[in-house]
């Protein structure tokens, strides 16, 4: 797995590449975005597009993400999960707790509007 950031439309995207499946992912995907929270960024999204595997350690970090965010104020969004992914999202019903939008132009265009 491999994690990289950029800022867009007002939030911090964490672009997501390969599979999530070894504790160490998780980890470093959970203190990327501890570490992002201390600083104070608040407006936090994840894109799956390039996710091809990820395990249920990845599952519990996004439920983890939503809840230290929305303690303060705020949500965590996914961006364009593919297939296999969403279909993942789905059957374990993290699609009801966090808002997932299909592709990064959904995206842009829900969060530009007032």
């Amino acid at each position: 797995m491999d994690i990289s950031g950029r800022d867009k439309c007002g939030y911090h995207i964490i672009d997501v590449v390969g599979k999530v499946d070894r504790l160490k992912d998780s980890m470093a995907l959970k203190a990327y975005v501890g570490g992002l929270v201390e600083k104070g960024e608040l407006r936090v999204a994840m894109n799956l597009a390039t996710v091809n595997y990820l395990d249920s350690g990845a599952l519990n970090v996004f439920i983890y993400c939503q809840s230290i965010l929305e303690k303060k104020g705020s949500k965590f969004i996914i961006i364009q999960p593919n297939e296999y992914v969403s279909d993942v999202l789905n059957v374990v019903g993290i699609d009801k707790l966090i808002t997932i939008y299909n592709t990064e132009g959904e995206f842009e265009n829900e969060v530009k509007k007032p």
